[in-house]
């Protein structure tokens, strides 16, 4: 950057090219912190749903929530009857399948 903290600029035929060189003076230091004016004790006051919590900064992290685990359920003689069903039909459907690919090559 030149003294008047402009950007010096190149333009070419379909573009401008900025240089822009940079001092570091953009960043942030990890010291300072990120909301100044976040107070601790909003803590007690805000009730959070499940899978948030807040760091010493005031950011929000959100992370995902674990469901409840169960053990399912033995089926039922119908729907074990579906499931033979099911299977037959995709054993059918696989047995077509594989013979039109014979016949046809």
């Amino acid at each position: 950057m030149n003294k008047q903290n402009t950007p010096k600029t190149i333009t070419l035929k379909d573009k401008v090219v900025a240089h822009h060189i940079s001092d570091g003076s953009e960043l942030i230091p990890a010291e300072i912190r990120v909301n100044p004016s976040f107070d601790n004790s909003q803590l007690l006051n805000t009730p959070l749903p499940k899978g948030y919590t807040i760091d010493d900064e005031g950011i929000i992290n959100n992370y995902a929530t674990e469901p409840d685990m169960y053990l399912a359920d033995y089926p039922s003689p119908e729907q074990q009857k579906r499931y033979v069903s099911l299977g037959a039909g995709a054993m059918l459907l696989v047995a077509t399948t594989l013979l039109t690919a014979f016949a046809v090559s």
